[in-house]
């Protein structure tokens, strides 16, 4: 890249309509940090926004790109539902979004605390354009790598076995998984192919031999071309914190930080990770962002609404 050119970044994340309350979250969150900016933009790939949805996007500086079905392969779209093309499309990024240099993705729920993130995988990806900047799914400021590890062995071989042979397997039960909530990746990167190849393979593949697992395939693909390739550098998972593996608390001064071990940090991204499980203790922990403040009273008294059916629904003991 010529040195009077600037390195362009898409920040990039989707949506439907179900879940823009987190969506907005996310965006609020971005704005705050500081985006967009001249090199760095904010797209939403549309999966079914309503029309004041959109144009509360287009207030708040994002770019809405409607995703085409077309870019994703018709053997992936016979096994997956109309969400799951969120995940499934994301090797398919610099296709629908050629003007960017580099692309960073953010789940949609999740939010920003400060815009370091940013930063850190523009940087990372400038020093290392072949590399994906991903973090671990769980780490050690998570509550359950120290109470059940055990189920994280168990999880991962799962995922391996149903499609992989015992070497591969083997390899990445030993190690961490990565999350494929928040990653950044130059468009030059063979990364890309890599990852597209492996996805027309497993979404078909796991679909026949363990379909309860279809809508993990792609980050599985994920994680196995790391595995064979090597194209990483890790990110802090600071970065992406996974809330629902415990170990964040909201301080009285509003900063969410960590809690399991001395001296606590500040988290940089709270992931909001299996919302539908996990939306009750998410608000009662007001780990939304800003504590939920800027949800509309329709969003909360849904929301309630929710919280209590799933306590209803709970196994009583």
């Amino acid at each position: 890249m010529s040195a009077d050119k600037p390195f362009t970044t898409g920040v990039v994340f989707a949506s439907d309509q179900g879940y823009m309350f987190l969506a907005r979250g996310l965006v609020l969150s971005l704005n705050a940090a500081g985006f967009p900016t001249p090199d760095v933009k904010l797209v939403l790939i549309d999966l079914g926004l309503n029309d004041n949805a959109g144009a509360w996007m287009r207030e708040h500086g994002v770019e809405i790109v409607p995703l085409d079905d077309a870019v994703i392969p018709s053997t992936i779209m016979a096994v997956i539902t109309p969400v799951q093309r969120a995940m499934a499309m994301r090797p398919w990024l610099p296709q629908i979004l050629p003007q960017f240099d580099h692309i960073i993705w953010l789940d949609c729920d999740l939010w920003l605390q400060n815009g370091d993130v940013i930063r850190f995988l523009r940087g990372g990806a400038q020093a290392a354009p072949e590399k994906i900047l991903v973090a671990p799914g769980i780490s050690h400021y998570n509550y359950s790598l120290y109470s059940d590890i055990g189920h994280l062995v168990t999880m991962q071989r799962i995922w391996y076995e149903s499609c992989y042979d015992t070497a591969l397997v083997q390899k990445g039960v030993n190690g961490l998984h990565y999350s494929g909530g928040v990653w950044g990746l130059q468009r030059s990167s063979p990364f890309w192919d890599l990852w597209k190849a492996e996805v027309e393979y497993l979404y078909p593949t796991v679909m026949q031999r363990n379909p309860d697992l279809v809508h993990l395939a792609e980050q599985i693909a994920l994680n196995i071309v790391i595995l064979r390739s090597g194209h990483l550098m890790r990110l802090d998972p600071l970065y992406n914190f996974h809330a629902n593996s415990g170990g964040a608390i909201r301080l009285d001064d509003g900063r969410v930080v960590t809690n399991l071990m001395v001296p606590i940090r500040d988290v940089g991204v709270i992931h909001l990770a299996n919302w539908r499980f996990m939306r009750g203790q998410y608000l009662q922990q007001k780990l939304l962002y800003r504590t939920g403040d800027y949800l509309t009273q329709d969003e909360l008294a849904t929301l309630m609404q929710q919280v209590m059916a799933d306590a209803d629904a709970a196994p009583k003991s």
